[in-house]
């Protein structure tokens, strides 16, 4: 929904209006107070001397930790042995490549347990947003694959360095969930790579007054931003772009078409429920679902400073990037709601997947064939 504010064909609608709007002003607003707690059994981070930080929830005898850089492969190569300890540092990776870890514990509670991880933040110059969908535990404990899916914000500035890193990833399938205008104001940048197709699949609103209503909120009823943003869920993404919705889940579903990446300009909330609806469907918990949404708060500087560019043209009417904070916050009750109205309204997931979005229950099993692993 951030788009409706990030292109603005209506300059002359709100000529005038700056003396009639509601000057409230909105208490400022702490993103990371939006992120909610999200339990790995193990998380990789990435410090600012390209370090990775592993941490993990039990003590063992003996941890080692394997690297490589094919999720899949079940070879990898040893790197480290710690004992007796909850974390570890690993320096000294080619940051130009994207790898992955294995964790295999000796004595204590996972005694035998062998865990794959990865960077959930993928570490671009410029990208926003980009984050691996996998590494998710599911409800009857099995493993949304890494690698298969990647979510992202805007592509538009990606480095030569960058564009490497993806390639090198060997991505097959971009989906851009922006609009006509959005992706010709900013084009993606992207590898020169014939076997990397390019979906244009715009998640937008039919009505032409949709960015008009997001003025009169910003305007007008600044502290009922967060029900205009639900609307927007149900009414244009939910209800508006169900066969949008579908074809992304097909195409995710041919394994000639991963690694994806799944993106909009934020990378928050068109991105943000579509990849809430594949892994709920892959039987991920809903609050793992919720925790996962909630990490592009990260970022909200980031879309802080992208939208402020194309408020300028906006500023002589009274808007200011301080009205905009609840468009850019990504609040877990948002995609609650969103999903409660789904249910309400199409009886459940499956239901809608089904029965709006045209997804055959074959596709489905297709999904979980490729996407889902045992874990040890």
């Amino acid at each position: 929904m951030t788009e409706l504010f990030l292109v603005t064909p209506y300059n002359d609608v709100m000529f005038g209006m700056k003396i009639f709007t509601n000057s409230t002003k909105l208490a400022p607003q702490d993103p990371n107070a939006f992120i909610l707690p999200l339990v790995e059994p193990v998380e990789v981070i990435r410090c600012e001397d390209d370090c990775l930080h592993f941490r993990w929830q039990e003590m063992a005898q003996r941890i080692i930790i394997y690297v490589g850089t094919n999720p899949d492969a079940l070879q990898m190569t040893p790197i480290l042995s710690v004992s007796g300890t909850r974390e570890a540092m690993v320096a000294g990776l080619d940051t130009a490549v994207r790898h992955y870890f294995r964790l295999e514990f000796q004595g204590g509670a996972w005694n035998g347990r062998s865990l794959l991880v990865a960077e959930r933040l993928l570490p671009l110059q410029k990208g926003v947003n980009i984050r691996d969908a996998g590494g998710y535990y599911t409800q009857d404990g099995q493993m949304v694959r890494w690698g298969k899916l990647y979510r992202s914000g805007s592509m538009s500035r990606l480095t030569a360095a960058d564009q490497a890193y993806l390639q090198r990833m060997g991505v097959r399938l971009i989906c851009d969930l922006r609009s006509v205008a959005e992706r010709d104001k900013r084009p993606d940048k992207l590898p020169d790579d014939p076997n990397l197709e390019q979906r244009h699949l715009p998640m937008e609103s039919g009505d032409r007054f949709e960015r008009l209503r997001g003025v009169y909120y910003v305007l007008f009823r600044k502290g009922a931003i967060d029900h205009f943003m639900l609307d927007g869920y149900q009414r244009v993404m939910i209800d508006g772009n169900a066969h949008i919705i579908g074809e992304i889940f097909q195409r995710l579903a041919d394994p000639d078409q991963l690694p994806a990446i799944l993106h909009c300009t934020a990378g928050k909330d068109r991105t943000g429920l579509v990849n809430a609806l594949l892994l709920l469907t892959l039987g991920v918990p809903e609050e793992t679902v919720l925790a996962d949404y909630t990490l592009s708060n990260i970022f909200y500087e980031e879309f802080r400073a992208a939208i402020a560019v194309d408020l300028k043209q906006v500023a002589p009417w009274g808007i200011s990037i301080d009205d905009l904070q609840d468009v850019l916050l990504v609040k877990a009750k948002t995609l609650r709601g969103a999903l409660a109205y789904l249910r309400q309204n199409y009886g459940s997931l499956e239901s809608y997947l089904r029965d709006a979005a045209g997804i055959t229950d074959e596709t489905v099993s297709q999904l979980k064939a490729h996407w889902l692993m045992q874990v040890d």
